[in-house]
């Protein structure tokens, strides 16, 4: 069994990155990883997410008003897969709005998932008759995001969720039963747009939203930022050590991973970035998986082969690889970025 992996050691990434990028900092990591979706309500500082809502509500709340802010926006129609309307939210907000929005995404991205660079966000309304039919855009980055400005509580329309194919509909022959009835409450995870909730989930899952029926007025819109993650180009480094040390200890550790993930380890796609707490000592203090969207390749399941034992054999052969690495004493402590893409 061959698994592909994609893995850049040669280069530290300070700042350097696809379209919006942030510099490593030396930040807690979660407690978990992400996988498929994650949440987080609250995600903006209140007075930052309401200054947000605000900029959109001003230039909207005179409708006979001829201003010139109201007329960059794109009615995006594709057939039947979207049907929505968009504008860049750099050319939206204004300088110092949009660089705390990035940040805040972007600190987010480093600490929770080990991306830490987005694409520009698009800032989009969705009156009656929006929507976007299910699809995929995985090539954007490994994670997608949506940060609702919506005011649900007072909204004035249905649907407008995002839609997220559940694991049963993708594998659905696996754990089909025969005389069982699924609704679409079984094959779709919905995520309500409420007011400062970000939700984050892997692109390579069909998903879309659902079309929205009533109020025509964009201030009772599904209002959204929503962007992508981009994939982690190299290393990122924080703390004492430079590229120079880190590199020799990295590729020390890896090398003979690759063995084991080539001539032992079940065939995988996916993300797998990985925070490493490197003390001032050298030796590793914690080793903790930030993204997981790791899904075995479907010819490897045979003869009764179970699916999360054959991704997490991949799993532990990259975290004991890390644990074991040995770097040299610095002045301080230092955080390491791996990012991992099997493709």
């Amino acid at each position: 069994m061959r698994a592909l992996l994609l893995v850049t050691l040669l280069a530290c990434a300070r700042g350097r990155g696809k379209q919006v990028p942030r510099p490593a900092t030396a930040i807690a990591p979660p407690a978990g990883p992400c996988r498929r979706l994650l949440t987080r309500d609250d995600f903006l500082p209140a007075a930052q997410a309401a200054a947000l809502r605000r900029s959109f509500v001003s230039r909207f709340a005179d409708p006979r008003a001829a201003s010139s802010e109201r007329f960059c926006w794109d009615n995006w129609h594709v057939g039947d897969q979207y049907n929505l309307v968009r504008t860049p939210a750099e050319q939206f907000f204004d300088e110092a709005d949009y660089a705390a929005l990035c940040e805040a995404l972007t600190s987010f991205g480093q600490r929770e998932l080990g991306c830490d660079t987005i694409t520009p966000p698009w800032l989009s309304y969705y009156v009656d008759g929006c929507s976007q039919a299910l699809h995929t855009d995985a090539w954007h980055g490994p994670f997608a995001f949506v940060l609702s400005l919506t005011d649900w509580d007072a909204r004035a329309f249905t649907g407008g969720e995002t839609m997220l194919m559940t694991p049963a509909v993708l594998d659905f022959w696996r754990a089909h039963e025969p005389g069982t009835a699924i609704e679409q409450a079984s094959m779709f995870e919905l995520v309500e747009p409420r007011f400062n909730r970000l939700t984050v989930f892997d692109p390579r899952v069909p998903h879309g939203v659902r079309e929205v029926r009533g109020t025509r007025d964009p201030l009772k819109a599904r209002l959204v930022l929503h962007g992508w993650f981009t994939p982690a180009q190299s290393v990122a480094i924080a703390g004492a050590l430079g590229e120079e040390q880190v590199e020799p200890a990295l590729n020390a550790a890896l090398e003979p991973m690759y063995e084991r993930l080539g001539s032992e380890c079940a065939r995988v796609f996916g993300t797998l970035n990985v925070f490493v707490h490197v003390e001032p000592s050298g030796a590793v203090g914690d080793v903790r998986v930030l993204a997981d969207t790791l899904v075995v390749d479907r010819a490897e399941l045979v003869g009764g082969a179970n699916e999360d034992d054959l991704r997490a054999e991949n799993v532990d052969a990259i975290v004991a690889a890390l644990e074991s690495a040995c770097f040299p004493p610095s002045a301080g402590s230092t955080d390491v970025y791996v990012p991992f893409s099997f493709v």
